[in-house]
């Protein structure tokens, strides 16, 4: 069996660096707020999960919960006094939001030093450029963790990422480009999928699909990067690559729950103090 990436252990390895920031007991506290339409399973148990995180380490969260049914522009208000409260250091505004309500004005208003999981113009943007960036997004970055924790050296390795959302897929391609990687790029859709991701050194899979990625989609001793996060018919969270079986031909590959999830979340922590930081550093 390969080595299972397990997603706390990853953490640890950076919370040393997040918990030195914490706060004095007297001190103003980072407060993060969460933004969330609607009561989607899912994304109330996200909300909880970070509350459950964070809360320990010093952050204040906050969740601001509108009805699914709210019209955009009233919406867009609420938006605009959360983002201007000089109280509220970052925001997180929790995906997907309902199909009435489009996300124009909040990337393109939102304050870059509260754009914790970069959904802005102003961050996304930085990520397109070479140099200094913004606010990375949280998962984006949480692989980035991953793949330095597993001491794999990314300049000329071969990486397949299966997945091309802005979120994910785009932004960590560049990122992996920038760090000198050959990058092949696919989607659910792609021709001969298999003779894709089984020449990857590094597999990256963020498509939505549950259990895409069977064992002969994957390269012996290939590391396996599962970003997926879905609910199967058992009501069981399971992720993009069949873990099961593809665990004894991976070297290394994360599990869901458990893996890249649980690193986005300390990743989402350090870039609240990170912003906390940079609003009250003067």
């Amino acid at each position: 069996m390969g080595h299972v990436i397990k997603g706390k252990d990853v953490a640890e390895k950076f919370l040393i660096d997040v918990t030195s920031k914490l706060p004095d007991k007297d001190e103003v506290r980072p407060t993060l707020a969460i933004v969330r339409i609607g009561n989607h399973p899912s994304e109330i148990a996200y909300e909880k999960s970070v509350i459950k995180r964070l809360n320990p380490l010093g952050i204040e969260c906050v969740s601001y919960v509108f009805e699914k049914e709210i019209e955009e522009a009233e919406f867009n208000r609420s938006f605009d006094e959360i983002n201007q409260n000089p109280q509220i250091h970052s925001i997180l505004l929790l995906k997907p939001v309902p199909k009435h309500i489009s996300l124009d004005h909040v990337i393109q208003t939102i304050d870059p030093l509260k754009d914790v999981d970069a959904i802005g113009l102003v961050n996304m943007a930085k990520i397109y450029q070479e140099g200094q960036k913004g606010f990375i997004p949280c998962t984006a970055e949480a692989v980035t963790k991953i793949l330095e924790y597993q001491k794999i050296g990314l300049k000329g390795t071969a990486v397949t990422m299966v997945g091309f959302g802005m979120v994910i897929g785009r932004p960590l391609t560049l990122l992996l480009l920038e760090s000198g990687s050959t990058v092949t790029v696919c989607n659910e859709f792609t021709k001969d999928l298999k003779t894709e991701t089984s020449r990857a050194d590094v597999l990256i899979v963020a498509t939505g699909v549950i259990h895409l990625i069977e064992e002969d989609f994957v390269k012996e001793g290939a590391t396996v990067i599962d970003v997926g996060i879905n609910v199967d018919k058992k009501g069981r969270l399971v992720g993009d690559v069949n873990f099961e079986d593809v665990k004894d031909k991976a070297s290394s590959i994360t599990p869901v729950p458990g893996g890249v999830g649980t690193v986005t979340t300390y990743v989402l922590a350090s870039h609240v103090f990170e912003s906390f930081r940079l609003q009250t550093k003067n």
